[in-house]
């Protein structure tokens, strides 16, 4: 046989999938082992068939994986495989797992091997699920591994030892040597409260062929067991344990035991234990005080302490021996509690405990004072029952469970029972349904509403009631509880009380009819300041609703509830009214009035009662006030009069004595006078001057007349342009004289009107003369007309003169009345003009108003009431 032959034989036998192919891709040869995983017939694939017919066939026969066969063998035929490669490939139904290796061929081509490791696979994946398994089941131990060798380095350890020794994950790599180990915990000062490195060499030289124990108190304070146990090959293995809680607990012990022992002493409860063996194990300083004279010993057996304590007599009277068989008698398996009085007087409360080791405990109690306290209330109780026995009124006490307790004889006569009714232990309901029976309630619904009513009641709340007997007696029904849940019924004859209280009603009656028609507002309040009685007008007065005013109300609050309603004003006037009274505004006499809100005025009273309280009265003073206010403005207005006559006077004098000299002075001329010319020029003086005096009499003659009978007298129909123009005619000339610019103007189309023509004209020259006379030479004085928005008409007189202040505009209407009143007025002029332009303006039912401004001049508005004007087709009609 030759080489290749025996090569190509060993080629076919390979377990292992195999093929080759050439540089152009073409199959060369493949095993048996291939031919059979593909399930392909050679024959079908000679040599020379191309890779990718093949690829196909291994594709489709899912031996190149999950997925669309196509895609899988062109993936597979785009592989390089000019370089040796090694990939782990499934077959698609994931059972197989192939590792295939392609090796390149010199000449080109390559040779492809796939090695079935299914088996290997499933193995190693075993072993690492089981070494995982048993590292994580090691790092889940509480307490920590560590495994050294012979040779003393470290094998296996645990996530807890390396957070028990403190070590880190450094120096635990490797294999580290056990010294190398120490030395670096040494490092890191993990062994910080030994003093020296003895420590070291101690660990380094120990014997680790068997077992030892050693602690260690780690830097963070934490306490760690560790425990080296010998292993066959050699080594050790070293288990660590945090025992903290277990030392703390030990400490907490040892320092409970201490307070305990101190508890001990300082009970006042004597404590003696006993052991299983009947022994005494310990006792305190109070229990050899509190048995002072009956000495104990720890080791003394029951037995014999008893014998001891019963023939001195520590247990009362009696044969020694008799005492002594009746406590040795007692089963102390068994809480047992019992009292008894010592030979001294003192009184014990003895309890006695089984302990869990099968001894007992012994407490005994000093309870003389409580034992008195016993006897002083068996005393007291005895003296209660007297008392209750001989009291006015019914007592019944009931217990938690609504049972009688103790009753006295007049609580079953007064709630009409038989006697024994109110026997202890009977039922609250049992009594009133008895009660139902005999008729004391009453009869048919009426009483049995009233039975259901009194069963029903809380009885964790006081309740009172009233109830009138068949014979006419009132009755006073109390329930009270009391502190251990149940409650106290009373029943006390009221009937003298009831009538007074009658009586006491019907004249509380007759006084609240009496306040109630009072015209003053009263208020009683008592001592404190609080509301006794209370009439309804007092609390209107005061602003407030009865409610807010009712009886048991305190002053103060009333006084805060006032203030927060605006009785006296705003904030800051209602401090001041509270800051200007007393901390008590009760005390009295007292005596102020105040404005209200409403404009009316109060006068409130306060004057004190006999019995320390006060009364305060609110009386309506706005009518008193307002006759008064009137009765001053009379004064006022009187006294104006007075000073405004005296002016009259002083102004008259002058302007009528100024014409009248000239009069008599050119009347004395012209008899003097011989020359005709002078004669006439004097003649002409005493014309003007006369017309001058005509014309302050016709004012003051206009002034008597304005608003007389005759007012509305006399009224034709007006052209108010004609009106203007007549005006302005008349005072352009004077206007020229003084040098004054002088305007009239009068709106287009202005409807006529009717009124009075001689007061129309008397008020417009008024107003004119008078800006006429205050407008200095330069000025302007304008006359206009024009219609009123408000269907009326509207004269305006302005001018440039000297003018007023705002607050002297009233005084300038007042009769004869100059703003300036000196001796030496650079005006003249009696001071009727706009006093009686004002009177003629009201009797024609107009309004005249004046604008003014230091300076600026004045403005004069005369405005006409609507209905004062005609249209223009009733003006002819009206004429005719």
């Amino acid at each position: 046989m030759t080489p290749g032959e025996a090569a190509l034989r060993a080629f076919e036998a390979l377990p292992h999938a195999m093929m080759v192919a050439d540089g152009q891709d073409r199959l060369v040869i493949a095993n048996a082992a291939l031919w059979g995983e593909a399930g392909a017939d050679p024959a079908r694939f000679p040599p020379g068939t191309p890779l990718r017919d093949l690829m196909r066939l291994l594709a489709f026969r899912g031996m190149l994986g999950p997925g669309d066969p196509a895609a899988l063998a062109e993936a597979a035929l785009a592989e390089d495989r000019s370089i040796l490669q090694v990939r782990h490939r499934r077959s698609a139904d994931g059972a197989r797992l192939s590792e295939v290796t392609t090796f390149p061929l010199p000449g080109g081509g390559f040779v492809l091997c796939a090695v079935d490791i299914t088996a290997l696979n499933r193995a190693e994946a075993t072993a690492r699920s089981r070494a995982a398994l048993l590292e994580r089941v090691l790092n889940a131990q509480r307490s920590g591994i560590a495994l050294f060798d012979a040779e003393r380095r470290l094998v296996l350890h645990n996530a807890s030892y390396r957070r028990h020794s403190g070590a880190t994950a450094e120096l635990l790599a490797g294999r580290p040597a056990l010294g190398d180990i120490l030395e670096g915990l040494e490092r890191a000062g993990e062994f910080h409260a030994l003093r020296d490195r003895g420590h070291l060499r101690a660990v380094l030289a120990a014997d680790r062929s068997r077992p030892r124990q050693s602690e260690r108190e780690r830097a963070d304070g934490t306490v760690v067991r560790f425990t080296s146990t010998p292993s066959p090959d050699g080594g050790f293995l070293l288990e660590t344990e945090d025992v903290t809680d277990l030392r703390r607990a030990e400490a907490e012990a040892r320092r409970r035991a201490a307070i305990l022992d101190g508890v001990l002493e300082a009970l006042p409860h004597g404590i003696c234990v006993w052991g299983p063996d009947r022994r005494v194990a310990l006792f305190n300083d109070a229990y050899l005080r509190l048995m002072e004279g009956a000495p104990l010993q720890v080791g003394d057996t029951l037995e014999e302490v008893i014998r001891r304590r019963a023939e001195a007599g520590e247990y009362g009277p009696g044969e020694a021996a008799a005492v002594y068989a009746r406590e040795m008698a007692r089963d102390l398996s068994v809480p047992q509690e019992r009292r008894r009085r010592r030979a001294n007087g003192t009184a014990l409360d003895v309890r006695t405990a089984p302990l869990p080791d099968g001894g007992h405990v012994s407490v005994v109690t000093d309870v003389t004072a409580l034992w008195k306290a016993e006897e002083e209330a068996r005393r007291r109780a005895m003296l209660l029952e007297t008392a209750l026995a001989s009291m006015r009124h019914g007592f019944t006490l009931y217990d938690a469970a609504s049972r009688v307790v103790v009753a006295n004889a007049l609580a079953e006569r007064l709630g009409g029972l038989s006697p024994g009714a109110l026997a202890p232990g009977r039922r609250f309901e049992e009594v009133v349904r008895e009660q139902v029976a005999s008729g004391a309630l009453g009869s048919g619904e009426e009483a049995e509403a009233i039975a259901a009513a009194a069963i029903a009641l809380d009885r964790t709340r006081p309740h009172r009631m009233r109830r009138r007997t068949e014979e006419g007696q009132v009755l006073e029904i109390a329930s009270d509880p009391t502190p251990d849940g149940g409650f106290v019924v009373t029943h006390v004859d009221v009937t003298a009380l009831a009538a007074a209280e009658a009586e006491a009603q019907a004249r509380a009656g007759i006084l609240r009819v009496m306040l109630d028609n009072t015209r003053h507002g009263i208020c009683l309040f008592d001592a404190t300041g609080h509301i006794v009685a209370v009439n309804a007008l007092a609390a209107r007065m005061c602003g407030l609703a009865p409610e807010q005013m009712a009886p048991g109300r305190h002053l103060l609050d009333v006084r805060d509830e006032q203030i927060a309603a605006g009785e006296f004003g705003d904030p800051a006037a209602a401090a001041r009214f509270v800051g200007a009274r007393s901390e008590e505004p009760w005390r009295g006499p007292d005596r102020y009035t105040r404005r209200r809100p409403d404009g009316t005025m109060l006068e409130i009273t306060t004057d004190p009662t006999p019995d320390g309280g006060f009364v305060r009265t609110y009386t309506d003073v706005t009518e008193d006030r307002r006759i008064r206010d009137e009765l001053e403005r009379a004064r006022a207005a009187a006294g104006a009069a007075s000073e405004a006559k005296s002016r009259f006077l002083a102004t008259m004098s002058h302007e009528l004595r100024t014409p009248l000299s000239a009069v008599i002075g050119f009347a004395e001329a012209i008899l003097a006078e011989t020359e005709p010319g002078r004669v006439a020029t004097y003649a002409g003086e005493v014309r003007d001057a006369g017309r001058h005096l005509l014309a302050l009499i016709e004012d003051i003659l206009e002034v008597a007349r304005a608003g007389g009978p005759e007012a509305g007298a006399g009224e034709t129909l007006l052209d108010p342009a004609a009106l203007v123009a007549s005006l302005a005619a008349a005072h352009g000339e004077a206007a020229k004289a003084a040098g004054i610019a002088f305007e009239a103007t009068a709106a287009p189309a202005l409807p006529p009107l009717r009124s009075d023509e001689r007061r129309l004209r008397r008020i417009l020259r008024a107003l004119l003369d008078n800006a006429l006379k205050f407008t200095p030479a330069g000025g302007t004085v304008r006359l206009a007309a024009a219609a009123d928005q408000a269907g009326g008409l509207v004269f305006t007189v302005s001018d440039t003169g000297i003018g007023m202040a705002g607050e002297d505009i009233p005084r300038a209407f007042e009769p004869f009345t100059q703003l300036d009143g000196s001796r030496a007025r650079r005006y003249a002029g009696s001071g009727l003009g706009l006093h009686l332009a004002r009177l003629l303006a009201q009797a024609i039912r107009a309004d005249l108003a004046l604008e003014s401004a230091p300076g600026r001049g004045t403005i004069a508005t005369l405005r006409l009431p609507p209905g004062i004007t005609i249209s223009a087709q009733e003006a002819p009609e009206e004429t005719a």
